[in-house]
């Protein structure tokens, strides 16, 4: 009787403990608080804002602009690394191999043995820069170049000419490169200042928004100096107006064509300008 009774008292204390470990399980049926997890808004704000181009790289790598020929046009970038501390900046740009192919220069004016080429930096200037010209198509070898007064000095000889020019900063090295025609024929060089003439020309009066449209460089722009036919022709002249061509005279016009992004639905921009006043007519009508 008392082992029953034993065990009586066993059966009951096991119970209540199970009782009492649920009731601190389900404390809050019971008037306690439950710990809650953290809010969706809670988490959300402790994210950095998102920026609105989360991809767009600061345009800090200086450019360099040349002078050379009578032409003034920007100098293309090798690859690099630009690590810039104080903006927060550091970005890697990847380019062929140098030198490029003097077919790949984009620009590459007409200039005389000895003519200067001016350099300008659209930052502060570099704190050492090194100079050498190579010649394509030729077996005369790599020559290094000095820079006076911030200018270089066309080779000797004549032909195609690469200049490569390497500037060190604190925050990166950067090669920039353009190609010189040297000692061309004296109205194949008059032909080419007249062309950039026009092109320059032709690209101030483009619309601010076409602009933003066209591919490549505006110093890449079509000439097409032999003539237009302006038979029922019109254009958009600069009052935004449309006009109709002239009918004659047509041998002293000629076309600046600018390929765009929209080319393929409304055609490319083309410009028709009178060579011997240089007076920009209008704009040939896209689809």
């Amino acid at each position: 009787m008392r082992k029953y009774a034993v065990c009586w008292l066993l059966g009951a204390l096991l119970v209540l403990q199970g009782c009492g470990a649920r009731e601190g399980f389900n404390g809050a049926e019971n008037g306690g608080e439950s710990p809650k997890p953290p809010s969706a808004s809670a988490s959300t704000a402790q994210l950095p804002a998102s920026s609105e181009d989360p991809f767009k790289i600061p345009d800090v790598v200086p450019h360099l602009e040349v002078t050379a020929g009578g032409v003034t046009f920007e100098a293309q970038k090798g690859g690099y690394c630009w690590n810039d501390k104080e903006k927060g900046v550091g970005v890697c740009a990847d380019a062929a191999a140098m030198p490029p192919s003097f077919e790949d220069v984009k620009n590459k004016p007409p200039a005389n043995a000895g003519d200067e080429i001016a350099l300008a930096w659209s930052g502060d200037p570099p704190d050492s820069l090194h100079s050498i010209v190579y010649f394509p198509g030729s077996e005369r070898p790599v020559e290094a170049i000095e820079l006076q007064d911030g200018k270089l000095r066309v080779a000797a000889g004549k032909g195609n000419q690469l200049y490569v020019v390497t500037a060190t900063w604190p925050q990166g090295t950067v090669p920039y490169f353009f190609g010189i025609r040297a000692d061309v024929d004296e109205d194949a060089k008059e032909t080419t200042e007249a062309d950039t003439a026009l092109r320059k020309l032709a690209w101030e009066a483009m619309p601010e928004g076409d602009r933003t449209t066209v591919v490549g460089e505006w110093q890449e722009a079509e000439i097409d100096a032999k003539g237009l036919d302006p038979a029922g022709l019109a254009a958009v002249n600069g009052e935004g107006d449309v006009i109709q061509l002239p009918s004659t005279g047509s041998e002293r016009l000629s076309t600046v064509t600018f390929h765009t992004k929209n080319e393929t639905m409304l055609g490319p921009m083309i410009a028709v300008i009178e060579r011997e006043s240089c007076e920009l007519l209008g704009w040939l009508l896209r689809e």
